[in-house]
């Protein structure tokens, strides 16, 4: 089996299986062995051409071997500038890491040879086919894409071919975006029948060849989504054949790029069906317009804050969305006019008896029947249409009518009355009744607010030692009980160059691997060279040691101003310690009990654990542990 496999373009790297094959090259598990500990990482190596039919068709259409040759030679190029750009994203916790590439060209014939290292994942493929996703983990992958698409956003990176093949999954169980345009690039050599399985998440108007812009890429991720929550079939797909032909495909493709409408996903809720058909809009106006909307609502929906996705929904599948709203008038207007029809009911009921009781009290009975009129004219305000002519005229006529009570009717009056003050009784108990529990309900209320606010400051008060920033800002340790101008001028600079970094952490560049060692880099200078690559000056401005690769097994976080060491936050679990540096010099240590050590320089700990955690954020500063060379832990 070893024989079959090919050798890495890393000696330190070793080839040890094949995990994937595309149409543009292999994919290979590779191991690298240090000290008794095993590593690994994914190799992709990409063939140019990948076949011999593929050389000799361009030598057809080029004529001669001087053009084959430049042909490919300006396609290694571009699949370099793409490598070049996922290095961009290195440590992102939402896109494949690139960790390094090389390129070889073959002596006797044309022909190259590229390697690309990236950190070891899961396949989303493969992922799938050992498990059923559940609609929570679905909702899951919109929000990791959604961010990578953001990081994208802001790089103005357009990635055009999202798709299953190109998500990938952490051990960790995160979604990963990778291939970045290497796909793009080879496709052009590639035939049109082939070409077809590209299209099947593509936007209408990229398939078009009409202008296009990132929305495109919400649109991909919305028909993914969609693949996961319709049984695994695309938009137009047959539910109930259990093999799709290519023509199949072709028909159904043929539909969603003309926009005809798409039912719903059969397997997602009402919610996320919306969410996603708003993303699969085919008018790109009626999409989500930028990848954090998307994650938005999907955040949303994941917590349960559905009135923000209603908000969101308008202009989705608008002949579906008008038919439903044409419904719900309908319903609602149903309702309205037998609301109306109810009340004319009870005025003309209430009219009668009052006529039938012939109450002799006439300013009282007046203002009984303008009462009513005024019921009337409210039933008339809310829908005219519920009265015919004629009933309009009868309570008008009624209105009128100012009838005189007899001798007669009197006991018959009494009655009346008595009813009307047990009604009323009845209703000042139960208005009783609804005050106590308004009262208890509000006194339960503002003791659950009590103790909410007792817990919240509780949790607070114990996770401020997880957040640098919140230690700055403890009067605890407040920078005047120092007694020195110098040194409280000193503590408040900390504090604000400490903001501004973890202010602007996401729109560093994180250049690294989660588990090892993470820095986020700003970006100072931006220059394009003549050869078209991208020349980054950056600066170093804050650096994050996990803890297989601390030299004491415990996170250590760093934050410089001018790539030097002013404040360290170093923690393990509940266990948290925080440096203070000016100048180079350690002026502050909070230790793990929360006491509070300022300028001890007399102290032999205290100096000692300031020129440690110094030279420990040098290493971290170029991206190494804090281990030393000898494999034990620094001192």
């Amino acid at each position: 089996m070893d024989k079959e496999l090919p050798v890495s373009a890393w000696p330190e790297w070793k080839i040890i299986e094949k995990i994937g094959e595309g149409s543009f090259g292999k994919v290979y598990k590779a191991q690298r062995t240090e000290r008794g500990k095993s590593f690994y990482s994914a190799i992709k190596i990409i063939n140019i051409p990948g076949s011999q039919s593929e050389l000799n068709s361009v030598r057809s259409e080029t004529g001669d071997e001087q053009s084959t040759r430049q042909y490919f030679q300006n396609l290694v190029e571009e699949c370099i500038q793409e490598i070049s750009t996922m290095e961009y994203f290195r440590g992102n916790s939402y896109i494949v890491s690139v960790e390094d590439f090389k390129v070889m060209e073959y002596l006797d014939v044309i022909g190259w040879e590229i390697s690309i290292r990236m950190e070891y994942l899961t396949s989303f493929m493969d992922y799938c086919a050992e498990k059923q996703l559940t609609e929570k983990e679905v909702i899951k992958l919109g929000m990791d894409l959604s961010k990578a698409l953001e990081y994208c956003r802001k790089l103005k990176i357009i990635h055009r071919d999202i798709k299953p093949e190109n998500i990938f999954v952490s051990r960790f169980g995160d979604f990963k975006l990778g291939d970045f345009g290497i796909a793009r690039e080879l496709e052009r050599t590639m035939s049109g029948f082939s070409k077809k399985g590209t299209y099947s998440y593509m936007a209408p108007e990229m398939y078009k060849g009409e202008k296009y812009d990132s929305r495109v890429d919400i649109y991909s991720l919305g028909i993914v989504l969609y693949r996961l929550m319709n049984h695994n079939r695309l938009p137009f797909m047959s539910l109930e054949k259990q093999f799709i032909t290519y023509r199949d495909k072709e028909n159904a493709l043929n539909k969603r790029v003309a926009g005809e409408q798409m039912s719903a996903p059969v397997d997602a809720g009402t919610q996320f069906a919306r969410i996603i058909m708003k993303a699969c809009a085919y008018d790109p106006a009626l999409r989500y317009q930028t990848p954090e909307e998307l994650y938005s609502v999907l955040d949303d929906l994941k917590n349960g804050r559905s009135g923000r996705i209603r908000q969101l929904q308008n202009g989705v599948q608008k002949a579906g969305t008008d038919k439903t709203e044409s419904y719900s008038a309908i319903a609602q207007n149903g309702r309205a006019a037998q609301n109306v029809t109810s009340d004319a009911e009870n005025v003309r009921k209430s009219t009668v008896q009052n006529t039938s009781v012939q109450n002799t009290r006439g300013n009282k009975k007046t203002s009984d029947f303008q009462n009513a009129a005024k019921r009337k004219r409210a039933v008339n305000n809310v829908s005219e249409s519920s009265f015919t002519d004629k009933e309009t005229m009868s309570v008008v006529a009624e209105q009128k009518i100012q009838p005189q009570e007899t001798p007669s009717e009197t006991v018959a009056i009494r009655s009346a009355r008595a009813v009307e003050a047990r009604k009323r009784r009845r209703r000042k108990k139960q208005l009783l009744r609804r005050a106590l529990l308004a009262i208890v309900a509000g006194t339960a209320i503002l003791m659950m607010a009590a103790v909410y606010y007792r817990v919240s400051t509780d949790h607070a008060q114990e996770g401020q030692e997880d957040n640098p920033i919140a230690i700055l800002d403890d009067e605890k340790y407040s920078s005047t009980k120092s007694g020195s101008k110098d040194f409280s001028k000193a503590l408040d600079t900390i504090k604000e160059q400490a903001t501004t970094i973890t202010d602007n952490l996401n729109s560093y560049d994180w250049v690294g691997t989660e588990g090892t060692v993470l820095r986020y880099l700003r970006r100072v200078k931006t220059t394009q060279q003549a050869d078209g690559n991208l020349d980054i000056e950056s600066e170093c401005m804050k650096a994050l040691v996990y803890p297989a690769e601390s030299g004491d097994g415990v996170y250590e976080e760093y934050f410089y101003w001018g790539e030097k060491l002013f404040f360290a936050y170093i923690w393990y679990d509940e266990t948290s310690e925080y440096y203070y540096y000016n100048d180079g010099e350690l002026i502050r240590w909070i230790d793990s009990n929360g006491k509070c050590h300022d300028n001890e320089k007399d102290n032999e700990e205290f100096v000692k654990r300031g020129e440690k955690y110094w030279n420990n954020s040098l290493k971290a500063l170029k991206g190494e542990g804090t281990k030393t060379d000898n494999g034990n832990v620094s001192d």
